[in-house]
């Protein structure tokens, strides 16, 4: 009897694992992982002393912003400001990541406080490769330091459900606002529901994937449009749904639809991001939490007792949420079919046109992004006030010190999470003119935090759709009247041949070819770091060629380089190749090292023309660790690198999980 009453507790605290926290936490220590990867691999070609742009400019000229990093710690370390002390800081970040991702030992508070300070100090010289996911990283890098628990023994925590809550606002505000400025920025090919099709052939960086749903037939481009504004516009609002299976299905929706981005561009991981922070829309008794959580956990399984119990709480929890789910889905078909006019032709295909005005729609966004924060804040209400219910009683003065201690942590947790959401209002109120914050106050109180990227606004990348795919294109030759070669990309296309033109990097975020759409589709001088880029080249930079397809540069330093703006576009299934180019315009005149106009360029930039390795170099022996790491590494493409990574790590959780299991039978 005392053996079976000992039992129930420790059966009590398994059922009581706050299994969502504990997998979205690992999910970010993945997620921080592939960051750090693949800033790693093409750290020292974007930011070495002699990469495109070197940090030390920054961290020796920028402001006092920019220079805020961990990096000014190099020269006491003694490896100086250049790429040893970024890859010092990589490195250790991945191996926190790593170690956070196989076990729950290293997932802890003071783990996210590293690696949200090293990934900040790595994105300060990020410079112009910084992109939109680093900024969502970061952000929700940040409210994870809420979420994390202090000590391995913690289970719940009262700050929980407020650090979930804001989470969850984070991707709702990145969905929403994704959806809302596509047809607020008048795009005609949004109004016509061609946007999509277009996005498929004109992404920053597509794969095979986006070519084939390419060749699909308009109707079906037309209805996966819908399938989108329904994705950022109205699901978001299902993530604050009272019912599980509502939340559930708004779930599975976004997954679906992430794993088509993930197939379709080589958005690195941006998309594991999201669905990390959808996490947030399931509960600790959801089967596929519990599931997950035994696979990745070294805790005790939960008997089949607590999945009885736990199943039984959603059933009668959730005993309508079923058929609210249907009655939803037919709504959503039903508005669909009457706001964009879904009929046929006379040929017997389906059309689809907008039944409502861009002023009408405007009008409707005004109310959904007032209404939004306000409900977010009723929700966040809700919760303070139970977290303040279920504070304990203080019995005596040992207790009451104890108490105070927590409370005072509380506290603070409590004022930077409500400081946090109310900044973000700042810049959901800007997706509109109309309903934009002109508070001096709040907008200087919200500029403070976007400085350390606590909160930022999203949403900027498809408001207008480009109406064609024009690609920079870098060519070398020894002769301005000779033959003019082709420096090869590994990710960007460049060719029209079909083994090298849509190359999938998965998981792999591969900034500098990335960084040739912002390029393309904008004005030679806002892309000024071109400038280092050809005078790297012309320099022969053996980092920045390593950037480069290395069966496509030049055996020796060339002594002419242009840029050419080309027209790409998709093929059909009777073509060969994925691509078509026509070669439209001179995107830069052709350089020479002595060139006076790239040297005007550069000093305008206090960019060095000559490498100089940055002082403080002193410790030789953990240089030569980090080069004999970089020589190792760097001999693994990033895409394999994540890969192997990631099945080490998955066998160490397997291995894991079997001596669990060993010492359970014994």
């Amino acid at each position: 009897m005392e053996k079976a009453n000992s039992s129930e507790p420790r059966s009590q605290d398994t059922d009581d694992v706050p299994r969502v926290r504990n997998l979205l936490l690992r999910s970010m220590c993945a997620v921080y992982l592939m960051a750090f990867v693949g800033f790693y691999c093409q750290a020292e070609g974007l930011y070495g002393d002699a990469g495109i742009l070197p940090a030390s400019r920054i961290l020796a000229n920028g402001t006092l912003k920019e220079r805020l990093s961990l990096l000014q710690l190099g020269p006491f370390l003694g490896l100086g400001s250049g790429h040893e002390a970024i890859d010092l800081l990589c490195l250790v970040g991945a191996t926190v990541a790593f170690l956070g991702l196989i076990t729950r030992t290293h997932c802890r508070l003071i783990s996210f406080i590293l690696m949200w300070s090293v990934y900040f100090s790595l994105v300060q010289i990020a410079q112009s490769f910084r992109q939109q996911a680093d900024h969502l990283l970061l952000e929700a890098g940040f409210l994870c330091i809420l979420l994390a628990p202090t000590r391995l023994t913690d289970r719940r925590h009262p700050m929980e459900d407020i650090a979930l809550l804001l989470l969850k606002w984070l991707v709702f505000r990145f969905m929403f606002a994704s959806g809302s400025v596509k047809l607020a920025s008048g795009c005609p090919l949004w109004w016509s529901l061609d946007g999509l099709k277009r996005h498929y052939e004109t992404m920053p960086l597509p794969t095979s994937y986006s070519w084939y749903t390419y060749q699909l037939p308009d109707a079906f481009h037309r209805a996966s449009t819908i399938y989108v504004y329904l994705s950022e516009l109205v699901v978001p609002w299902l993530f604050f749904a009272p019912s599980k299976a509502v939340r559930r299905f708004a779930l599975w929706w976004h997954v679906f639809l992430h794993l088509n981005i993930i197939g379709c561009g080589n958005y690195g991981f941006l998309s594991p991001l999201v669905l990390t922070l959808l996490l947030t829309l399931l509960d600790d008794g959801d089967g596929i939490v519990v599931w997950l959580h035994e696979r990745i956990s070294d805790e005790p399984r939960q008997s089949s007792r607590g999945k009885e119990r736990n199943q039984l709480k959603i059933a009668d929890g959730d005993r309508y949420g079923g058929r609210l789910v249907k009655v939803i889905a037919l709504l959503m078909v039903a508005g669909s079919w009457l706001c964009f006019s879904i009929g046929s032709s006379d040929e017997g295909q389906l059309t689809f046109k907008p039944s409502f005005s861009r002023d009408q729609y405007l009008n409707f966004m005004q109310a959904m992004i007032r209404a939004a924060p306000l409900l977010v804040f009723v929700l966040m209400v809700r919760k303070f006030l139970k977290l303040l219910s279920s504070q304990d009683s203080v019995g005596s003065l040992a207790d009451g010190m104890r108490q105070f201690s927590k409370n005072l942590g509380l506290l603070i947790s409590t004022i930077v999470a409500f400081t946090v959401f109310f900044m973000s209002i700042v810049p959901h109120s800007r997706l509109l003119p109309s309903t934009s914050i002109s508070s001096t106050v709040m907008t200087r109180a919200y500029g403070g935090l976007h400085s350390l990227y606590v909160v930022n606004q999203y949403g900027r990348h498809l408001s207008k759709m480009r109406p064609m795919r024009r690609e920079i294109i870098l060519e070398y030759s020894d002769d301005l009247n000779g033959t003019w070669h082709e420096y090869g990309f590994q990710y960007k296309p460049w060719t029209t041949e079909r083994s090298s033109s849509l190359a999938y990097g998965w998981l792999y975020f591969p900034r500098f070819d990335f960084k040739f759409y912002d390029g393309s589709g904008s004005k030679i001088d806002a892309q000024k770091w071109m400038y280092p880029l050809i005078q790297r080249l012309l320099e022969h930079q053996r980092p920045v060629l390593d950037l480069l397809d290395g069966h496509h540069i030049p055996a020796q330093a060339p002594k002419y380089i242009r840029t050419s703006l080309y027209r790409f576009a998709y093929t059909s299934f009777a073509d060969g190749d994925f691509w078509t180019r026509e070669r439209l315009t001179d995107y830069f005149n052709v350089f020479s090292r002595d060139d006076t106009h790239l040297r005007e360029k550069l000093k305008q930039m206090n960019f060095r023309q000559t490498v100089e390795p940055s002082g403080g170099s002193w410790n030789w022996l953990l240089r030569w660790l980090l080069d004999a790491t970089r020589r190792f590494v760097g001999a693994i493409e990033g895409s394999y690198l994540l890969v192997g990574l990631f099945v080490a790590a998955g066998m160490v959780i397997y291995t894991q999980q079997q001596h669990q299991r060993t010492g359970q039978s014994t």
